[in-house]
């Protein structure tokens, strides 16, 4: 009589737990109500790429720093955002910080109301000196030109709010009743006025315009020279 020998199966392999900050970066997702091929797009990356960082298997501190800067802005974050979130550590310090340090970045109508400037877009270090610092995005032509004092759109402004006593060939963030720009201050035959280097934009009368602060830095590809 031959006996059958029971059949045991293999064990099944017990299922990696994902890590918190890929749990966190999952339900910020679904929280937006986006796809993965979304994220990824946004993200600059693939969908698979992406997909690797979400369940866990590609670390988040493996990135490099624009792959980091183009994950937190798909999923509607800055790096001071995700790092809260995920509980990863990217070196970022808080808002507190003054002078030296890092702070969020803001929209340039951030400088209507400096004391509420609304969602932050980015994050940078801060300029070296600054008393009080205003980080803001040059969301204008106004300043792009050909000249040292030439500053591009999508530019980072280091702005002192300290810093409002007028000198000439000095660029300060104002407003006026259009809204907030960024101007060269110099001295006409005419009077004082605030002066675009994009010279489709009329100067704006000095005493028609309110001066948040002093650009201080500005973190680009060029070099402003404004110090």
């Amino acid at each position: 009589m031959v006996m059958a020998i029971p059949m045991t199966r293999p064990p099944t392999p017990l299922r990696k737990r994902k890590p918190e900050w890929a749990l966190a970066i999952e339900l910020r997702r679904t929280q937006l109500q986006l796809s993965q091929e979304v994220v990824a797009e946004r993200a600059e990356m693939s969908q698979s790429y992406y997909s690797d960082i979400e369940r866990g298997s590609k670390e988040l501190m493996g990135l490099t720093l624009g792959k980091l800067l183009g994950l937190a802005r798909a999923l509607d974050w800055t790096l001071l955002d995700m790092q809260r979130a995920t509980g990863v550590d990217f070196g970022l310090a808080e808002l507190e910080l003054v002078g030296e340090g890092s702070a969020d970045v803001y929209p340039l109508d951030a400088a209507l109301d400096p004391s509420r400037p609304g969602a932050p877009v980015d994050h940078d270090a801060v300029a070296p000196g600054i008393v009080r610092p205003l980080l803001l995005r040059a969301d204008t032509e106004e300043m792009q030109g050909t000249t040292r004092a030439s500053i591009r759109p999508g530019s980072i402004l280091h702005v002192d709010l300290n810093d409002t006593e007028l000198d000439e060939g000095r660029v300060y963030v104002i407003t006026d009743e259009d809204g907030p720009h960024v101007r060269l201050y110099t001295v006409t035959r005419l009077g004082a006025v605030f002066r675009a280097e994009n010279r489709i934009f009329e100067d704006i009368p000095a005493d028609e315009a309110r001066v948040v602060g002093r650009v201080v830095s500005v973190a680009s590809d060029y070099d402003p020279n404004l110090n």
